[in-house]
């Protein structure tokens, strides 16, 4: 399915892949892999609790919440980085966007 400039892929049990174009491909700029969850907030709080810096991104346009992920676009984001430096993010559809393929 397409949405929000990429393309969904669907798998197995619910899970999906969700690819984009990029002028940061190949160099660890751009998510390389997303999450989708329920609660952005909350699952915030809790990594953070077990030591997950998350990145700030102060040009990035949206509304900010309290624990720091952005709300644009249809959806709530917060992005982190793993040990080698890649780019990770959690994603949380909001009412009435098109983050997931139904």
């Amino acid at each position: 399915m397409e949405t929000n400039g990429g393309v969904v892929y669907e798998f197995g049990k619910g899970t999906a892949a969700f690819l984009y174009p990029t002028p940061n491909a190949g160099t660890s700029q751009a998510s390389q892999a997303f999450w989708s969850v329920t609660d952005v907030d909350g699952l915030m709080r809790k990594l953070k609790a077990r030591g997950v810096v998350f990145e700030e991104y102060p040009d990035m346009p949206g509304e900010r919440s309290a624990e720091g992920a952005v709300t644009a676009g249809g959806a709530k984001a917060a992005w982190f980085k793993d040990s080698e430096g890649n780019i990770m993010a959690l994603i949380e559809e909001a009412p009435g966007g098109t983050v997931r393929a139904s």
